[in-house]
């Protein structure tokens, strides 16, 4: 599979976004991962390095992934909030997530998705340049990012030769264990993305 960065400026109707950050905000359980008071801790809070006004240019050498071939994203700056989406539970949410797995699945048919839930980014946050590489459940092979706000400043997903604006109903889907990416730091208002991660499923062999 060669990498892939695709966007869609309007993959889905920005007022049809809302139901989904009215999801996020009604939730009331504990993080399934992040704070070790709402949850504890996974891949998606390992410690990388750099601040977030360095460059990916400029950024210092990334290291080797760990034993596990883990090397993570990271939200600093705030604890987000992530809230997971059952697709049975609405029609628009059955609907936004399946198009999205078969968009896809029209870059490579064998990619299953392995979660998919909104992420509320608190003003202050940010991701330093990763790559995701978690194999415990498959190896990565696509993220795929809906945008589902833009009133705030920053929290753009930038790679090393391009800046992807955040636009409501704004879809980018990018080979997330090939490319090395971060989000900007969040300024005045909450983020919030629909976000979707999609593995080889491994062999039970």
């Amino acid at each position: 599979m060669k990498k892939l960065i695709y966007i869609q400026e309007k993959f889905l109707d920005p007022s049809l976004c809302v139901p989904f950050i009215e999801l996020s905000k009604r939730n009331n359980e504990e993080m399934p991962y992040g704070d070790e008071s709402r949850g504890g801790d996974t891949f998606l809070t390992t410690v990388t390095h750099s601040n977030p006004n360095e460059s990916l240019p400029k950024a210092p050498d990334i290291p080797e992934p760990d034993g596990d071939g883990n090397y993570g994203a990271v939200y600093l700056g705030g604890n987000i909030d992530p809230t997971t989406i059952e697709v049975n539970d609405d029609e628009l949410f059955k609907t936004v997530v399946h198009g999205v797995t078969n968009l896809c699945k029209s870059f490579d048919s064998d990619v299953a998705l392995d979660y998919v839930g909104v992420v509320r980014w608190p003003v202050g946050t940010f991701m330093k340049p990763h790559f995701d590489k978690n194999d415990v459940h498959g190896e990565d092979v696509f993220a795929a990012m809906l945008y589902l706000n833009d009133d705030f400043e920053g929290g753009s997903t930038v790679f090393e030769h391009m800046d992807v604006k955040p636009e409501a109903g704004k879809l980018i889907v990018f080979s997330n264990s090939k490319y090395l990416h971060h989000v900007s730091k969040v300024d005045k208002s909450e983020r919030y993305v629909l976000s979707f991660w999609y593995k080889y499923p491994k062999s039970n062999e």
